[in-house]
């Protein structure tokens, strides 16, 4: 069954109420003091059926302290029945109604004319003519416009037929792709039921039984049961007046402007960039720092104009802002969005939301606010794109990108595909996957050539750069985490190699000049034949004539590379001579040695034989016991 939800819209004593009636049987008029004094206070709810349509009629108040109510009552409306009194025509809050469904992006309306039996046809006429001037410069400019009248029911079939045609051209609501998403405009509790909250489910669909989040807050309750209209229901869609019993909050920590969404990766924002629609009718410009009243869907929020793309900017223009909230939301792209002022009170302009988690951009940037993609669906290959370059070299995952867009995961998939083979995004090969801009990978490269050509270009040789602060040196650190996926990247790339641990040049297991070289084959020549009565490398360097900065490299080069050992942090050996010693105690025919016997037996000073049985136990080669040591026999 299709779903089709309008909105009531007029000013106060038009009649929305009464025609709602005679449309459909209900009044929705609930509240006892409504019935009293005749006006309608809060939200009411109807439905009209005709086979495979159902029309949903959201009632609102047309008081003009009760606009925020009527926001809220149209949040996820897809047509607006606009009603003006044959004996008043149109009023303040007319004007003010269609202007709010207008911002708040609803395709068609049907305009009714009532009360037709109070006055002449001439006044009637007269009306019908002004509420086509009122509409001429609107998208609804060819809406039709009937005369009705809710007492002697004269011009209800056609009404009917017209609203039905009506909802025959209404955009399916989505349901693929997107999560279950419904908005809360009333919350009370049940005896032997307990809490139930009803609203416009906008997303999606959802079932007895499974758990849902509500937002801001995040709380996760499970589904007890759905009812549509008072019919109870296994499962719903999209579209529909739909009651849900939770189980797992209270009633008192949950309000209108609340969000029923499928659990998933959704985040809530204080900082919403929306592109701006100033209407003509606004009594001053806007510019940064202004403070207004953000109605989005049915929460009303304070909010400062953080940033501005055009500023001031003036009435009837547009442009893109950054809304600084004073409570956290849950938006996504696409949201719609009014704008009042607190003082004193008007609606001056509406907004569409591009991103809910775009940072805080720079002042003297805020003109590049206006070059931010649309985020209609065919644009979102491009939106997730700027995503994409935005984050740089921290890759979001593709479920990152589906939460910030309020999709399901698999809704990314396809645009980014296309992504993927026109090779403007690489995909790391992480759990789950990750994509970075190609760009920003091709930037990574040329800064890690620099990087490794600067940090070796004074070194005769090296055994490399530690992997970890080389990759430090290149990535932000929000992408550290992601180190060795880049490292792999470039490796793959041709610009480095990793060996045990260590960044090295392409096709080397170590970087050596032919200088390097030469001095090292020296050095390492110079230890191995001093054996257990090492020189210190200011020795080998004197010895050799060479640069002692250059021979403690050669030094750190070969320790790295195990051909040296370092005693005590300062006394080098080559590692043949202490293998040697390794061999021979092997075989040695006690089983335990003093330090003394020790020292004797290899002929070494007691400045030597400490540190080098010290390096015999780290190898498990002796343990000591005591003064003696004890040898390990394999």
């Amino acid at each position: 069954m299709r779903h089709v939800v309008f909105g009531t819209a007029g000013h106060i004593d038009h009649g929305k109420t009464t025609l709602i009636k005679a449309l459909t049987g209900t009044d929705c008029d609930r509240l006892p003091e409504e019935r009293e004094r005749g006006i309608t206070i809060d939200l009411g709810f109807a439905q009209l059926t005709e086979g495979d349509l159902q029309l949903h009629f959201v009632d609102v108040p047309g008081h003009e302290r009760l606009v925020h109510t009527m926001i809220a009552g149209a949040a996820g409306i897809d047509r607006a029945l606009l009603v003006v009194a044959a004996d008043e025509g149109v009023m303040p809050q007319t004007r003010e109604h269609l202007e709010i469904i207008r911002l708040m992006g609803v395709a068609g309306i049907v305009v009714a004319v009532t009360k037709a039996d109070a006055v002449d046809d001439e006044l009637r006429a007269l009306v019908v003519e002004e509420v086509r001037e009122e509409l001429a410069d609107t998208p609804y400019a060819s809406s039709p416009i009937l005369t009705v009248s809710a007492t002697t029911l004269d011009g209800l079939p056609e009404l009917r037929r017209r609203l039905l045609d009506e909802a025959v051209s209404a955009m399916p609501h989505p349901i693929e792709g997107r999560p279950f998403r419904e908005v809360v405009d009333r919350v009370f509790a049940m005896a032997g039921a307990g809490t139930v909250v009803t609203g416009t489910s906008l997303w999606g669909s959802v079932a007895v039984g499974d758990e849902i989040a509500v937002y801001p807050r995040g709380d996760v309750a499970r589904i007890r049961r759905l009812h549509v209209h008072g019919v109870e229901r296994q499962r719903v869609e999209a579209g529909e007046r739909v009651a849900v019993n939770l189980v797992g909050v209270d009633r008192e920590t949950l309000d209108r402007g609340d969000q029923l969404v499928t659990p998933g990766p959704w985040r809530t924002t204080a900082l919403a960039t929306v592109r701006l629609e100033l209407l003509p009718s606004a009594p001053q410009p806007l510019d940064e720092g202004d403070e207004v009243e953000v109605h989005a869907l049915a929460r009303r929020v304070p909010a400062r104009v953080e940033r501005l793309g055009t500023r001031p900017l003036p009435p009837g223009q547009t442009a893109t802002a950054q809304l600084k909230l004073r409570e956290p939301l849950l938006l996504f792209p696409g949201d719609r969005l009014v704008l009042r002022r607190p003082s004193p009170v008007n609606t001056f302009a509406g907004g569409l939301v591009l991103d809910a988690q775009l940072p805080r951009w720079r002042r003297r940037e805020s003109g590049g606010l206006n070059d931010l993609p649309g985020v209609q669906r065919p644009a979102w290959p491009e939106l997730l794109m700027s995503w994409v370059e935005r984050a740089g070299l921290v890759a979001p995952s593709a479920d990152e990108l589906a939460g910030r867009l309020g999709v399901l995961g698999e809704a990314v998939q396809a645009p980014l595909g296309r992504l993927l083979a026109a090779g403007s995004i690489t995909a790391l090969p992480t759990r789950p996957p990750r994509v970075v801009a190609t760009t920003g990978l091709e930037e990574l490269t040329a800064a890690a050539r620099r990087e490794l050509e600067r940090r070796l270009a004074s070194e005769l040789v090296s055994a490399g750069i530690p992997a970890r602060d080389f990759a430090a040196a290149l990535l932000p650190r929000a992408a550290q985490p992601l180190a060795d996926q880049y490292l792999e990247e470039l490796r793959r790339r041709g610009v480095l190699d990793l060996a045990e641990g260590r960044v090295v040049p392409p096709g080397e297991s170590a970087h050596m000049t032919e200088r390097g070289a030469e001095l090292t084959r020296a050095v390492e020549g110079t230890y191995r034949e001093a054996g257990l009565a090492p020189p210190s490398p200011a020795e080998v360097a004197q010895r050799l004539a060479a640069n002692p900065a250059a021979v403690e490299g050669v030094c750190r080069f070969l320790v790295q590379r195990g051909h040296l050992v370092r005693l005590e942090g300062k006394l080098l050996v080559h590692a043949a001579a202490l293998d040697e010693i390794a061999r021979q105690l092997r075989s040695h025919p006690k089983d335990t040695l003093t330090v003394g016997e020790f020292k004797d037996q290899f002929g070494l000073t007691r400045k030597l034989a400490i540190p080098v049985l010290e390096w015999l136990d780290s190898q498990r080669v002796t343990v000591r016991q005591g003064d003696a040591r004890r040898i390990v026999r394999r």
